[in-house]
């Protein structure tokens, strides 16, 4: 996955809810846009900065304060709150 410095294409929701938060910043917006909807964050706007861990990498990610609710909602839970839910019903089950 390339960095935000080298990538322009958007990334997929799909990847998107992949990126696990390091980092967060809040300020007045840089003219980038929204790595959620695409709409450029202006400096008149608010603007949430997140460094990510992405397949491996650090990326950073632009959204809108509404963007970051709606990703941070739809993004997927850890391997390990999968995998513990499914070892208890795995082990609830009778023979």
């Amino acid at each position: 996955m390339p960095s935000q410095e080298t990538r322009s294409a958007r990334l997929p929701v799909a990847v998107l809810r992949r990126a696990v938060p390091v980092r967060m910043w809040g300020g007045k917006g840089c003219g980038t846009p929204c790595d959620f909807c695409r709409v450029v964050v202006s400096d008149t706007d608010v603007e949430y900065e997140i460094e990510a861990e992405l397949d491996g990498q650090r990326v950073t990610l632009h959204f809108h304060p509404r963007c970051h609710d709606a990703w941070k909602a739809g993004r997927e839970p850890p391997a390990e709150a999968v995998a513990e839910p499914l070892k208890q019903a795995a082990g609830s089950e009778q023979p």
